[in-house]
């Protein structure tokens, strides 16, 4: 079994490829199975602004945007069928499981101003 990569987007260890190595980031056009982050066409292509060009150095800016409409849009599965059984609701990932994948990447999810969140 090969080693997993874990996204920096929704924090699913399904990746085949490192999105970072050595802190740099490298654009290896792999979809996440989870979130269905792009690395290297969604950062610039699929953020709420459309499209425009992200440097690097907010890259995390990216992430932020493109997990909230994710969330907000009900944290629907990319490819469901690669996903385990224990973590999806149908076509969606399970709330729970959702909050201990951000938590791994160690976000505050308390804080988090997106719809969904509220009570949590």
């Amino acid at each position: 079994m090969c080693a997993r990569y874990t996204c920096p987007v929704c924090g699913y260890e399904g990746l085949e490829n490192a999105v970072f190595v050595n802190g740099e980031y490298l654009n290896t056009f792999e979809i996440c199975t989870c979130c269905g982050f792009e690395f290297g066409f969604s950062e610039d292509h699929d953020v709420v602004h459309g499209f425009i060009t992200i440097p690097e150095s907010f890259l995390e800016v990216a992430f932020q945007l493109y997990r909230k409409k994710w969330i907000e849009e009900g944290i629907r599965l990319f490819d469901s069928k690669s996903i385990p059984e224990n973590k999806k609701n149908k076509d969606s990932l399970k709330f729970d499981v959702l909050v201990d994948q951000l938590k791994a990447l160690k976000l505050d999810v308390s804080n988090f101003d997106i719809k969904g969140f509220e009570k949590f």
